[in-house]
């Protein structure tokens, strides 16, 4: 998963719809902070900088390397080019890095790379860029020269995000950053907006905000309008997370613009959904809607399921902030002809706005229906309240839960998971919309069970979150 993938967002927060196991077994142990700012950089590696690149690449010391050719003191001014290497040393140098004395030139590898590079900019098909990597992977020319041996590693930063090999993608990372001295211009920005991708992946979506903003401002003039409009974009998302609305709907509207003029179909749908989830954020309900209305339209005539599954998911979701608990759940139902069977998350969320739509407009079979289903999932996946890691998976898990309790109307069960598990999960996104709803339906049992003063108590706090859902957004 990457920051350049569909949003699924509710009123206040985005999901992401791909395997939550994905990121399970990852954790944000360890970050590349925010790079330097550095708007010039080479165009070319001089003879003292590939002397040093290949040095680092081997890992060996100054000294060893000037050992027996010239002292360490000249060799490092040499490195940092401020003095021109004798041919005779430079012959002794080379020979001991094993390169040759000039760089070569390597049209094929700059072509394997520079397609490499395009596959990955709007990934569609993750089993065709996994065989094309298999079909490249070890080849000689791609590390004939230095310019084509980073830029290929940068690329497969990106390759292992979207792949979700995240623990490569660390490694990779954590590899390529020995050599940000050496990076010209793009292979600058193109590190610091990976990085953002792999910040958002683990959900540090501050940093990755942060890295995205740092990137457009050394972005060169020569990367095309399609990797412009996929920054644009990753800027929208993350400030979406980050509530940075207005610059949200700016950069998703910038984003939108670009991918219209260049014609990027799915890319415009998603831009469409952040820009609905923005314009709700703002309490423009009408052009949410409309936002929404197109992302659908157009994404219904693209044959790309999880790209319809997150269209009809968030138009459902939406009719269902607005208790339009009908046509919520003509869209959700829809929404899961186009779901795979492994995106557990995504049918627990699903099948929890089902039933809760259900239970609103009092069609209680119909939601014990879809309770079924949700047990059969568990059972299946022996899930318990322990298994899921990942938060999106594990608030789906427990909001579940809260809803088999309250249709079996095992009150005491309900109240324990909501006050215990739920609400502690809903508010440590500021998901003041689902914490207002399960307060009030806790309310109204304290109420029909006599206890008047618990059920002013909980009420409060329900209206409480609801006044939370304006303040949050005027901040």
């Amino acid at each position: 998963m990457e920051a350049a993938i569909i949003v699924l967002g509710d009123l206040f927060s985005s999901y992401f719809s791909e395997d939550p196991t994905k990121a399970e077994n990852n954790s944000p142990t360890w970050m590349t902070e925010v790079l330097p700012l550095q708007k010039e950089r080479r165009a070319v590696m001089d003879t003292g900088m590939r002397l040093k690149y290949h040095r680092l690449k081997k890992r060996i010391s100054l000294e060893d390397i000037a050992s027996g050719i010239l002292s360490p003191r000249e060799l490092k001014k040499i490195e940092i080019g401020s003095k021109d290497p004798a041919l005779k040393d430079l012959e002794a140098l080379c020979k001991k890095l094993a390169i040759p004395l000039a760089p070569k030139d390597n049209p094929i590898g700059k072509v394997l790379v520079k397609n490499f590079k395009n596959s990955l900019l709007h990934p569609q098909n993750k089993a065709k860029i996994m065989e094309q990597y298999a079909d490249i992977q070890g080849h000689p020319l791609l590390h004939a020269d230095e310019d084509v041996e980073l830029e290929y590693s940068i690329q497969q930063i990106r390759y292992f995000i979207i792949t979700g090999d995240l623990d490569s993608a660390e490694e990779k990372i954590k590899e390529v950053d020995r050599f940000r001295e050496f990076m010209n211009q793009e292979q600058f920005y193109l590190f610091h907006k990976y990085n953002g991708n792999y910040n958002y992946i683990l959900n540090d979506f501050e940093k990755a905000l942060k890295t995205y903003l740092v990137a457009e401002k050394i972005a060169p003039n020569t990367i095309s309008a399609s990797e412009l409009g996929d920054l644009y974009y990753s800027i929208g998302i993350s400030s979406t997370k980050c509530r940075e609305t207005e610059m949200a709907y700016k950069y998703s509207e910038m984003a939108l613009k670009i991918y219209q003029q260049e014609f990027i179909p799915k890319r415009i749908v998603e831009c469409h959904l952040n820009i609905a989830i923005t314009h709700q954020h703002f309490g423009n309900f009408r052009m949410s809607m409309e936002h929404y209305k197109n992302a659908l339209t157009i994404g219904n005539k693209l044959e790309i399921d999880i790209l319809r599954f997150t269209t009809e998911f968030n138009l459902g979701y939406s009719y269902f902030l607005f208790q339009n608990y009908d046509l919520s759940i003509v869209h959700i139902e829809n929404s899961l002809k186009y779901i795979h069977p492994e995106y557990t998350a995504d049918l627990l969320l699903s099948y929890c706005i089902l039933i809760k739509c259900q239970y609103e407009v009092g069609n209680f079979e119909a939601a014990k229906e879809w309770i079924r289903k949700g047990l059969e999932i568990v059972e299946n996946k022996k899930l318990n309240i322990d298994s899921p890691t990942n938060h999106i998976f594990k608030e789906a898990y427990i909001e579940f839960i809260c809803l088999v309790h309250l249709l079996e109307k095992k009150y005491d069960k309900f109240e324990n998971y909501v006050l215990n598990q739920l609400i502690p999960s809903l508010e440590a996104t500021d998901n003041y919309f689902e914490s207002g709803y399960y307060f009030g339906h806790l309310g109204q049992i304290y109420y029909n069970q006599g206890r008047y003063k618990e059920s002013a108590e909980i009420m409060n706090k329900a209206r409480e979150s609801y006044r939370n859902i304006n303040t949050l957004f005027r901040e």
